[in-house]
């Protein structure tokens, strides 16, 4: 008896009808979920991951349209997420343990920068070089700012008078410039971010006082999604969270392709190749904390936020008992 063999065209149709039946590459043929991430400020390094999860089709194969816009703090935008106006978005973690204390609903689904980078800058000349000399000095205050959050707890931590600082209402891009023209006494800021960025501008090397070398080791910028997602639509959630660790993997095994598509992606972030190369050192340094370095990348670790907590209730009057970690911060969208 001869045997008849499958034609080309064959093998194809019933491949097709077997991913039809099992609902293989139906994720392909569906519309693309768009959403909204939000950043805490202007563009920086540290943001290198997300766009090149845009840029290399990362979201894309996961079903999802990513759109990436800048911020104006970390505060605005954990609100922007809370109230939807953002589906996602990238902001500081000791920010949503305080707007979380006031009712506001969100988490952290990914943990990205794990340690602080809150510092005070001053410049070289100024004499400023620990924290009580900033005592009667001026500074710019942006109240959306992850480190002006936190600035109290500094002072406090590390003997300030808060009360005599002087400040003004700014925002931090104004307030870099003010630092750099000598109209303020210092500048508080994320090193990560601002730090490679300031140095270039003023072609110095500023004094830095890192408010984790005074024993403020509070975790630090991430994915944040509102509870309101969380719960109606998880799986877009479980979506973005694994995307956004494929993107993290991507950047740390190639970041020089990363820093290619930072350049692309944001071309008029105001900075050379050079800062943005600095700016992702520094990142990289913090995507653990010591109890989640042997862990994947973007999960956290329970007693890392509890730190964060505590550190907030002694020295910002968070009150006792009002957060608590599972408020604020979950794994369970990352890829398992």
């Amino acid at each position: 008896m001869s045997r008849h063999r499958p034609s080309k065209t064959g093998l194809m149709v019933v491949a097709m009808l077997w991913a039809a039946s099992t609902g293989a590459g139906l994720a392909q043929d569906r519309p693309l979920d768009r959403v909204s991430v939000r950043a805490d400020v202007f563009f920086y390094g540290a943001h290198a991951p997300i766009m090149v999860g845009i840029v290399d089709g990362i979201y894309k194969k996961h079903g999802i349209d990513v759109t990436f816009v800048a911020g104006r703090g970390s505060a605005t935008t954990i609100q922007t997420v809370a109230n939807m106006s953002d589906q996602f978005g990238f902001a500081d973690g000791a920010t949503l343990v305080r707007l979380t204390a006031q009712g506001l609903r969100a988490k952290q689904i990914v943990g990205i920068l794990q340690t602080g980078s809150n510092s005070i800058m001053t410049l070289p000349d100024s004499g400023l070089t620990k924290p009580q000399d900033l005592n009667g000095k001026s500074t710019g205050f942006a109240p959306g700012s992850a480190t002006d959050q936190i600035f109290p707890a500094f002072a406090k931590k590390a003997g300030i008078d808060f009360s005599s600082i002087k400040g003004i209402s700014v925002d931090p891009p104004t307030r870099d410039s003010l630092f750099l023209l000598k109209k303020i006494d210092f500048n508080m800021a994320l090193a990560v971010a601002q730090l490679p960025i300031l140095q270039e501008r003023c072609g110095c090397k500023l004094n830095l006082m890192r408010f984790s070398d005074y024993g403020l080791s509070l975790m630090s910028n991430g994915i944040v999604a509102s509870d309101k997602i969380i719960a109606e639509n998880p799986d877009l959630v479980r979506r973005f969270a694994a995307a956004t660790v494929e993107a993290i993997g991507a950047m740390v095994a190639n970041p020089e392709h990363g820093i290619d598509v930072f350049v692309q992606f944001a071309p008029n972030a105001g900075f050379s190749r050079k800062v943005v190369a600095e700016q992702w050192s520094e990142a990289a340094k913090l995507l653990h904390t010591p109890r989640t370095k042997d862990m994947p990348y973007g999960a956290m670790d329970e007693k890392d936020w509890q730190d964060t907590i505590d550190l907030l209730v002694e020295y910002v009057n968070l009150p006792k008992g009002a957060v608590t970690p599972d408020k604020v911060f979950t794994n369970a969208f990352l890829p398992r």
